[in-house]
């Protein structure tokens, strides 16, 4: 790792992190499993909260206690003291083209061509400084925060609130964006979705949804709208709402830690102490981890390695093995002000 600073007379201070990527396409682990504990990674006990993988193919990792970026070889940590993340706090990420979209407990950070610019509810029109989840489609870069969602193009747009439309809940604690462009939103309280102005609610006490505490929301290659509650998942296809929970899935327990969706548009689900996957016909329970440890969460990334994140560490899955997509230049850069 390279650093290269300024003088003290200068007010800016430039850090170069360099993460060395050999000249070679594929970095493969001939495994299908990756185990890193606690003392082995710098990621924090408990406190993944976001993956996304960069055009380079280096992944940035989000947790509570800074940002990772892991390229499949080394690790370089990036927070408050060596960078101008707002907080240590990361609770979203995402990735378009050659822009990152970082969402912190103090703000917004948008990375394009290494220089990072910071808005928060001060300097612009969020209305929150908790970006609890970021979506991007059609050059429209969507947000969910604590207190609304909002539409990111040229400009900051509130477009769904408390303050906006009168809802009953606006901390948006999961996001997605389905085929059709409609958005979908959960909160504590509920399930919402959005296009151009129209907005709908959904409860368990006017819809099929299970609970109102809607953790997970992910949609599949077929347009369907699969949401994780803290009784079960309900699957929305058009106007049908089909329900999965321990009665008809191999689930022991009915609180959804997490859904994801993998290449083959298999749905991946996660509950504090077990893995089972649906490849569109049939359940089936992963035996990934160990029996004693706890889920925290599920997340994919751009190789379609699942990383399970557990009470004893992080494990990387692939049925056809862990690898990690390298950059055939002689290095990577990620430039970090200060």
């Amino acid at each position: 790792m390279a650093v290269n600073s300024s003088t003290r007379k200068t007010t800016m201070r430039f850090f170069l992190i360099t993460i060395l990527i050999f000249p070679m396409i594929l970095s493969a682990q001939s495994e299908q499993k990756k185990l890193f504990t606690h003392s082995n990674p710098p990621i924090p006990e408990h406190n993944i909260t976001a993956i996304a993988t960069d055009i380079n193919g280096l992944n940035w990792i989000g947790t509570l206690e800074g940002l990772i970026c892991y390229n499949g070889r080394r690790w370089v940590t990036l927070n408050t003291k060596n960078s101008k993340l707002p907080s240590d706090k990361i609770l979203c990420i995402e990735i378009v083209d050659n822009v990152n979209y970082i969402g912190t407990t103090e703000g917004l950070v948008i990375i394009k061509n290494n220089n990072w610019e910071t808005y928060t509810s001060e300097n612009s029109a969020l209305p929150s400084n908790k970006i609890r989840q970021i979506k991007a489609s059609n050059n429209i870069v969507w947000i969910s925060t604590s207190a609304g969602l909002v539409k990111y193009k040229d400009d900051f747009e509130v477009v769904l609130s408390k303050l906006k439309n009168s809802i009953y809940d606006d901390d948006f604690i999961s996001l997605n964006i389905d085929n059709n462009e409609m958005i979908w939103l959960g909160t504590r309280t509920g399930l919402y979705n959005y296009k151009e102005s129209i907005w709908r609610a959904f409860t368990s006490q006017n819809s099929k949804l299970p609970n109102n505490h809607v953790w997970s929301i992910v949609v599949d290659a077929q347009n369907k709208k699969w949401i994780g509650t803290k009784n079960g998942i309900v699957v929305v296809a058009d106007e049908e709402w089909a329900l999965f929970n321990k009665k008809n899935t191999p689930l022991k327990t009915n609180v959804i830690k997490s859904i994801v969706c993998d290449d083959y548009d298999r749905i991946w689900v996660s509950t504090k102490s077990e893995i089972i996957s649906y490849d569109g016909e049939d359940w089936k329970k992963q035996k990934i981890k160990n029996k004693k440890e706890l889920i925290s969460r599920i997340f994919i990334d751009a190789f379609d390695n699942k990383w399970i994140c557990t009470s004893k560490g992080v494990t990387i899955y692939n049925s056809e093995g862990v690898e990690f997509k390298n950059n055939n230049t002689n290095e990577s850069g990620v430039v970090v002000s200060k």
